[in-house]
């Protein structure tokens, strides 16, 4: 005859100080993740306009070029991508000016495009 072995595990030290912890955590997480379009289109301004300076400086052989946003909108990713921003952005410096397509998938992540200049 086998004989069955019972254990008893002891829940208390999991459940009295990490239960609120762990109720919280699909809240927070929810939360998280929860910008809305013109957070979205803000957070990444800041580092679009940096990258087109950056690169129009070096461009232009000017280092106080200056960039200024002239369009923007939220792209959502295909298929079921994230979402990132897209800017139309234009830099002038030394007399001169170049125009750039800049895509941001967050505040550290962007990709640039020279716009072709019509002339």
């Amino acid at each position: 005859m086998q004989s069955v072995r019972r254990y008893r595990f002891d829940f208390s030290s999991v459940t009295s100080g990490g239960a609120a912890s762990i109720r919280l955590l699909p809240v927070v997480s929810l939360l998280a993740g929860c910008v809305t379009d013109a957070e979205l289109l803000a957070e990444n301004a800041r580092i679009a306009l940096q990258t087109a300076e950056t690169r129009a400086a070096r461009e232009l052989n000017c280092p106080q070029a200056k960039a200024e946003i002239v369009t923007k909108k939220e792209v959502p990713g295909q298929p079921l991508g994230e979402l990132y921003s897209e800017y139309g952005i234009r830099v002038n410096g030394c007399g001169r000016a170049v125009s750039y397509d800049i895509e941001c998938r967050d505040e550290k992540i962007c990709s640039i495009r020279e716009k072709p200049t019509l002339e």
